[in-house]
């Protein structure tokens, strides 16, 4: 008896010493396990963040290639293909697509089938100033004082092209500078189905442009 009862006390110390040998998981500051210098993240891998990626839907404004430039006469407004729109149709419109574009006279261009009319086109522009400083003679005092002159750069303009892709036909042309007005900001409109080409053309310019349709369209 008193044998089994040393045995007994010698096993004790052994047991625990055994059990120390095994590391148990720790919980840090930001609350993720960490067994060694591996961090466990609940709901993602090894070493990432742990918060689920949301997949961003494919646009359905594809780039396309550069069409050359043509005298095409544009379709009047009213037709058939590009008939009036109903009225408050801008309250069920919906975000498509946004672009912010920065053209140093180049192109970009794009293919959109339209098959939920009506498609909005609606841009606003960045547009850089030059400012000049004049010395300007007062006629009565005959004293000169210098005063400074700030105005839109000449060499700016901005220009959107919607082609019908079927017929070749130019359906809305419109922009800023050149033979447009120097309005920054417009709203274009397409208002028949079908596959359109749009492009934008510009110099000196950034433009924030949005395309919009009907809630529900393919985007």
């Amino acid at each position: 008896m008193r044998t089994a009862a040393i045995v007994a006390i010698l096993l004790v110390p052994m047991v625990l010493l055994a059990g120390c040998g095994q590391r148990v998981p720790t919980r840090n500051t930001t609350g993720k396990n960490t067994w060694g210098n591996t961090t466990i993240n609940p709901g993602g891998n090894a070493g990432g963040s742990g918060v689920p990626t949301t997949p961003v839907p494919t646009s359905a404004f594809v780039e396309a290639t550069l069409i050359p430039s043509e005298t095409v006469t544009v379709t009047p407004e009213g037709t058939y293909r590009n008939p009036p729109p109903p009225e408050n149709v801008t309250a069920n419109l919906t975000l498509l697509d946004q672009k912010k574009l920065v053209f140093v006279y180049n192109r970009t261009a794009y293919n959109y089938n339209l098959q939920a009319p009506p498609l909005l086109i609606e841009y606003t522009l960045t547009v850089p100033n030059i400012t000049k400083t004049r010395v300007v003679t007062d006629p009565v005092s005959g004293s000169d004082s210098t005063v400074s002159i700030t105005y839109p750069d000449p060499q700016a303009f901005f220009e959107v092209t919607v082609k019908d892709l079927e017929t070749k036909r130019i359906l809305v042309r419109d922009g800023y500078g050149g033979q447009y007005d120097v309005s920054y900001s417009k709203k274009l409109w397409v208002r028949y189905p079908g596959s359109y080409y749009i492009e934008f053309f510009g110099n000196k310019v950034t433009a924030n442009i949005n395309f919009k349709g009907p809630r529900g369209t393919p985007g």
